[in-house]
C-alpha cells in the first residue's frame, strides 16, 4: 500500500476543471499545483519559463546557494507540467476538446 507521501510524488499538478464547458477552457484548462494552488496552464508553463530564467540571472552572479535551492522547485514544476501534457494527450481529454468544437 502506498503512503500519502507517495501519492503526492506521483503526481505534482492535476487539472482542476475536469469538465470545462468551452473550447478555451478544455485547451488550456485550470490546474491545480499539489501543495501550492489553482493556475491556467499557460500560466504554470510562464511561470516556470520565469523561474528558469531568473536560475539563469542568480548563477550568472555567482549565488548557487539560491540557484541549488530553486533548481529542487522548478523540477517539481516542470514534472507538473509534464503531468499535465499526459493528461491533456488522453484520448479523453482530446474527446472533450472534439465535442466542444462541434458544440462551437
Amino acid at each position: 500500500m502506498k503512503t500519502f507521501k507517495e501519492m503526492m510524488e506521483a503526481s505534482r499538478a492535476s487539472i482542476y476543471d475536469t469538465k470545462p464547458k468551452t473550447t478555451k477552457d478544455a485547451e488550456d484548462p485550470e490546474v491545480y499545483i499539489h501543495g501550492w494552488g489553482r493556475l491556467q496552464f499557460s500560466q504554470m508553463k510562464n511561470q516556470a519559463v520565469r523561474a528558469i530564467e531568473d536560475i539563469h540571472k542568480w548563477a550568472k552572479s555567482g549565488d548557487f546557494d539560491i540557484v541549488q535551492n530553486k533548481m529542487s522547485n522548478i523540477n517539481g514544476m516542470v514534472e507538473g507540467i509534464r503531468d499535465i501534457e499526459k493528461e491533456m494527450a488522453k484520448p479523453a481529454w482530446k474527446k472533450k476538446i472534439t465535442i466542444l468544437k462541434r458544440k462551437g
